[in-house]
């Protein structure tokens, strides 16, 4: 019979070791949970679980130690304990810098779990995934037995995004404030090791010229460029949300990791593309599709025509006036790459027109003449459509294809989806 997890340490925010070593990082985060209970509660919510005001019901210990003659790779970082109307405890994994999760080691942890019926298995590092509650594919277990237990995955990226998000929304003490600040600002060190996602996977440049001429890339590659994608769409819901400072979520219709990942790999398949999907307030949206044997990505969103205005070519007027300075009615400035389509009321196609020649019609006053606009029937939804220029040159790239599309996405969420009417 295994002997049960015991022992261990409290967390500390001082902890008397290496600067920037794994169990320093972990030691602060779980002191920090600790301390704050807005931030303890919102991560705990994240895993299905919610954080008593007063702390007593929170517990957690640091390398719990195992009885017998097992080695160090089977102690976990740290174990979680909620002693509330039933009792909760979870198993956690921590790595830091490059450091990558390890299958069979979270399959021995896995196993203890069961051997001592712990609820839950949680791993941290820098991978990132869309919801704690769908972990990177990679690290399902292969026996199903395991499956048996709940495993969350929480980034570094997604827990300095959420003690921002708890910075910003809650009400804290001048305390509590405080340490928050300085996580935050030991999150974001660079001696810290935490990293957002800067750099598709290794095979990428090779993977694109496969795409390019025809070819059919391995499916090891087809898997690695899919989980990268995945980050990456993690990580842009996180940037736009801290830029456009409104909550920017990403769109995952598929109720478990592995249907979404099929769901990657027919449209992968069927088109050559990767695609993302975020929604904003008020029912907008930003579909992101990376074109890879076109070399292009695209960006789209849509608005629905103001109901200030009735007819259809002065609802179409009212629109583009939000592009025009209010202190120059000559100013409108660059839409270079940028299309409008129209949507209309019994009509199966669109009407179209690149952007700068609509605000040039505006201009003139000509809108309201040009094809485009069809006065006979109603007008519901204006699509904006962009495929900038210079991506083919960074595409191949592992690292500017990421910065590529990370600032031409902000460019077009904060020129033309977060508009203010």
């Amino acid at each position: 019979m295994a002997e049960p997890f015991k022992g261990g340490q409290e967390p500390t925010l001082f902890p008397m070791m290496k600067a920037g070593s794994e169990d320093a990082a972990t030691s602060i985060f779980f002191a920090v949970i600790g301390l704050v209970h807005p931030y303890r509660d919102r991560l705990l919510r994240s895993v299905g679980k919610s954080a008593y005001k007063n702390g007593n019901d929170y517990t957690c210990v640091l390398r719990p130690s195992i009885g017998g003659r097992l080695s160090d790779k089977d102690i976990p970082d740290a174990k979680i304990i909620l002693d509330q109307k039933t009792r909760w405890e979870a198993l956690v994994e921590v790595k830091i810098g490059s450091a990558d999760l390890d299958q069979p080691q979270l399959g021995r942890y896995l196993n203890r779990a069961i051997e001592q019926k712990v609820d839950a298995l949680i791993t941290v590092s820098n991978e990132m995934c869309a919801d704690p509650a769908m972990p990177p594919l990679r690290l399902k277990p292969a026996e199903k037995r395991l499956r048996k237990i709940d495993h969350f995955h929480w980034s570094w990226r997604y827990l300095t995004h959420q003690a921002q998000e708890v910075l910003q929304d809650e009400t804290l003490d001048p305390v509590e404030s405080a340490i928050l600040i300085q996580f935050i600002d030991f999150l974001q060190h660079g001696a810290s090791k935490v990293n957002g996602y800067h750099a598709m996977p290794t095979c990428w440049p090779q993977f694109v010229d496969t795409v390019r001429d025809k070819g059919t890339p391995s499916n090891d590659d087809i898997d690695d460029v899919i989980a990268g994608w995945f980050q990456e769409s993690a990580d842009l819901s996180m940037i736009l949300t801290e830029a456009l400072d409104v909550n920017v979520s990403q769109v995952i219709e598929s109720p478990s990791a592995e249907l979404r990942k099929e769901e990657a790999e027919n449209r992968f398949e069927k088109d050559r593309d990767l695609s993302a999907r975020f929604a904003l307030p008020n029912k907008s949206y930003l579909q992101v599709d990376l074109d890879i044997d076109g070399r292009c990505f695209r960006f789209e969103t849509a608005h629905k025509p103001t109901d200030r205005v009735k007819t259809s070519s002065k609802q179409v007027e009212h629109f583009l006036k939000m592009f025009v300075s209010s202190d120059n009615p000559d100013e409108w400035g660059d839409h270079s790459d940028v299309r409008l389509f129209a949507r209309w009321a019994r009509k199966r196609t669109l009407t179209d027109i690149p952007m700068s020649d609509a605000l040039l019609n505006l201009h003139d006053g000509t809108l309201k003449d040009i094809e485009f606009v069809d006065s006979d029937r109603d007008l519901r939804e204006l699509i904006i459509r962009y495929t900038p220029t210079g991506a083919s040159s960074a595409i191949k790239s592992r690292k500017k294809s990421i910065e590529f599309l990370e600032s031409q996405a902000l460019y077009f969420a904060e020129t033309y989806v977060d508009m203010s009417d």
